[in-house]
């Protein structure tokens, strides 16, 4: 057994320590087990995301022997706008420091890099290979979510897993992503993982049923109080004075803190 195939089986987050990423370490071991339950699934599969900035979330994958093909999907912006209302900045984001990055863990042959956005640069065209593996992690805000979806739906293979990162931001986009595929009557699973990583199989790719998945589907109270203690200082936020005395007066006039 290799040194990966070591790694991986216990999902050790020693293969993210090349490259620093957003991702907690729940984060990081529960796109490890989604991997693990993949190739566990497949002899080989091909990797696709959608916002890579320095390549962290790809070191796994570049890894993978089962890994054929990753492909990299980012505009690359200095400023991207968020469903929290600020825009993020990230610097020195181009797809050359990336590739540099990668290059200090492997060889980056089998990565493909495309520049650009899903709502109108990029083409499913340009993917050449079908898709068992996709993963979102670009703009935050609902349109764009919904467009990488889309996207990642129309170049997935019959069977495969699209998984959406910071659930706790993207919520409603990812709910419209679910309603569409309910539109279209697109056999599905979906669930919610720790810390904020969602997954949705589409046709029959049964990830669930992996261990270290099930585990975590078991323990889902992680995820849970992750994702409501992250969105808490909204809470705090509008229990400020000021709101507070404002929401007071409406319950009030409304009678909506009444029960019969």
């Amino acid at each position: 057994m290799s040194n990966f195939e070591q790694l991986i089986s216990r999902l050790d987050l020693k293969i993210y320590e090349k490259i620093k990423t957003q991702l907690t370490d729940d984060d990081k071991q529960t796109l490890l087990g989604c991997q693990f339950a993949v190739r566990n699934l497949l002899p080989k599969y091909n990797y696709l995301e959608i916002g890579s900035y320095l390549g962290g979330s790809i070191q796994p994958h570049l890894l993978d022997e089962k890994c054929a093909r990753v492909y990299s999907i980012d505009k690359r912006p200095l400023r991207q706008p968020d469903e929290r209302g600020v825009d993020y900045i990230y610097l020195n984001n181009s797809t050359a420091r990336m590739l540099e990055l990668l290059s200090e863990i492997a060889p980056t042959d089998k990565i493909k890099t495309i520049d650009g956005d899903t709502r109108r640069e990029v083409k499913p065209s340009q993917i050449e290979e079908k898709i068992q593996m996709c993963f979102i992690d670009g703009e935050h805000t609902d349109e764009a979510v919904l467009s990488d979806f889309k996207f990642c739906l129309e170049v997935l293979d019959e069977n495969g897993a699209i998984l959406f990162h910071d659930s706790a931001i993207n919520y409603n986009a990812i709910a419209n992503c679910i309603q569409y595929l309910k539109d279209n009557e697109i056999k599905f699973r979906a669930n919610s993982l720790p810390d904020a990583v969602f997954v949705i199989e589409i046709g029959d790719f049964p990830l669930h049923k992996s261990p270290p998945i099930m585990e975590r589907l078991l323990n889902n109270h992680v995820g849970f109080i992750f994702q409501m203690q992250y969105n808490d200082y909204y809470r705090q936020f509008i229990n400020k004075k000021p709101f507070q005395l404002y929401r007071r007066l409406m319950t009030k006039l409304k009678g909506t803190n009444i029960s019969d």
